[in-house]
């Protein structure tokens, strides 16, 4: 692992990066907060499997490899929340989270998701949230529980990672928390037809737009 970076992106626990890793080619592409999450600066190693396992910690390590190795088999949405110690040899709390392209054959094609540092209590943002406006939070808290709610359910995670998920898309698209999470809980009827685990992937097509989330 390589010595301490000072580099970082905002203030500890509010890093999110974005991941993308393509099967054909066995390419991976990390966005830079990732890179900072790991402790290193931009590029500063080549971004691979084994490089992300090896920052794994040890306890958690096996079950992170899992969570990754299932989705390449079937694509299924996955959330993974482990522990990983960057390049300076500090523990940091994450979640994993994400899901596979599947082409026509059913073979997975790449895997693309977000990876979100949580080390930081979430109560630090809930308390900026309560600071806002009383009107428009009464107004958007059963939507943003809802959303949360979904998120727990489709990836097996509990809430404060799925608020943080929440925020992670809220600042990649340059959203408003409550708008992400309006549309989620818009994309749950299950329309005539669908089947019954259709939500996934309408979820998907919230989180994860045709415009994507990798290079």
């Amino acid at each position: 692992m390589a010595s301490q970076r000072a580099f970082q992106v905002g203030a500890p626990g509010e890093r999110a990066g974005v991941f993308r890793y393509d099967v054909r080619e066995d390419r991976w592409w990390w966005s830079d907060e990732i890179y900072a999450v790991h402790g290193y600066g931009p590029g500063e190693v080549p971004p691979t499997m084994d490089v992300l396992l090896a920052h794994k910690y040890e306890e958690d390590r096996a079950y992170a490899a899992e969570s990754l190795k299932h989705c390449l088999v079937n694509g299924e949405p996955f959330g993974c929340y482990h522990r990983i110690v960057d390049a300076s040899g500090v523990v940091r709390r994450v979640v994993m989270t994400g899901d596979g392209d599947v082409a026509e054959d059913g073979s997975v094609t790449a895997l693309r998701g977000f990876f979100v540092d949580v080390t930081e209590s979430v109560e630090k943002e809930l308390r900026t949230e309560a600071g806002r406006s009383i009107a428009t939070a009464r107004a958007s808290q059963e939507e943003v529980d809802q959303a949360r709610g979904m998120l727990m359910a489709v990836y097996g995670i509990d809430a404060d990672a799925a608020f943080q998920v929440l925020r992670c898309h809220s600042q990649h698209a340059n959203v408003k928390l409550r708008d992400v999470a309006n549309a989620l809980v818009a994309a749950a009827p299950t329309p005539a037809g669908d089947p019954a685990g259709g939500m996934r992937r309408r979820v998907e097509r919230v989180l994860y737009p045709e415009s994507g989330c990798g290079p």
